[in-house]
């Protein structure tokens, strides 16, 4: 593989390249990198003719990396992250600039937006970039400065911090336990339709939330159930009188309080999974992210 020069295009070319190596798809890299799939596939070939070897195996409806892509791979996701992360130092010098976070969108909407207003009063040069995903960063090739993860805590080569445990419980509209008896009596689940989050947390499945409570509590779950890839999607369906949902404690404060939404027992457990800030390491001492997490920690410790 012989070194081109570090023209623009050839540049442009291992950006365009990167995308294409992570999506293994010309059309899905055009769409994020707002370009046309001609456009993307005709800086590959510019790229690989600068290279002198060939980075794709073009097959009928698929790509396959060559040896020679899988290297180049390996090495641009690496220096990519490398500069884009001293880029952002450089424009870092005090407290300004942007913040590219990473959340779950239920986190989002329930517990962080309420909350919200308070950081950016408190940090006004900061230009704050919140985006919804239950799929994990790829810190290396994506723009995110941290990211909020409910999980086990367990992220190799990044920095991670904890913020708060989190348990839960199942939660229905008032009228709905009443009809079906559940007041006191959780056995009465049976005849009841769960309403699932079918992605609570990264590669969950769409019934490990019900099902770990059902055996931290020993109550027997129904068959009949409905799925929502949002867990504020299965808490609206639960207040509409739909089903039972399981509800974290830290989204459904206001609910309760205002009695869209009851706990017909007391019966809470515990999560296995808990809230953690993640960033790459490099960026735990970037004063943007150090700033967030100690704002969120503030936060947290104040709610508790």
């Amino acid at each position: 593989m012989r070194l081109p020069r570090l023209t623009g295009s050839v540049l442009s070319g291992l950006h365009c390249f990167l995308i294409a190596a992570d999506q293994m798809s010309f059309t899905r890299a055009a769409e994020l990198l707002c370009l046309t799939q001609s456009a993307v596939s005709h800086r590959i070939k510019n790229l690989e003719d600068a290279l002198g070897v060939q980075l794709f195996i073009r097959q009928p409806r698929k790509l396959v990396l060559t040896e020679e892509g899988k290297r180049l791979k390996e090495v641009v996701a690496h220096n990519f992250g490398d500069i884009a992360n001293e880029i952002r130092d450089l424009k870092t010098l005090e407290l300004s600039g942007d913040l590219n976070v990473s959340v779950p969108p239920t986190f989002a909407q329930r517990w962080l937006l309420p909350r919200l207003k308070t950081f950016i009063d408190k940090y006004p040069a900061l230009r704050l970039h919140l985006r919804t995903r239950n799929e994990l960063v790829d810190f290396q090739t994506e723009s995110f400065d941290c990211a909020v993860y409910f999980g086990d805590g367990k992220y190799t080569g990044l920095h991670t911090v904890k913020l708060m445990a989190e348990s839960m419980l199942p939660v229905c509209s008032h009228d709905y336990a009443v009809e079906h008896g559940l007041y006191g009596n959780p056995t009465k689940l049976a005849s009841c339709m769960l309403l699932h989050d079918a992605a609570p947390w990264a590669r969950a499945g769409r019934n490990d939330e019900w099902q770990y409570w059902a055996q931290q509590s020993g109550i027997p779950l129904p068959e009949a159930g409905c799925t929502f890839d949002r867990s504020d999607l299965a808490l609206q369906a639960a207040e509409r009188g739909i089903g039972v949902a399981i509800g974290r404690e830290s989204f459904i404060a206001e609910q309760l309080q205002t009695g869209r939404l009851v706990t017909p027992f007391a019966l809470p457990v515990a999560s296995p999974l808990n809230y953690y800030l993640v960033c790459r390491k490099e960026m735990s001492s970037s004063p943007r992210v150090k700033a967030f997490i100690e704002w969120l920690e503030d936060v947290i410790a104040t709610s508790a």
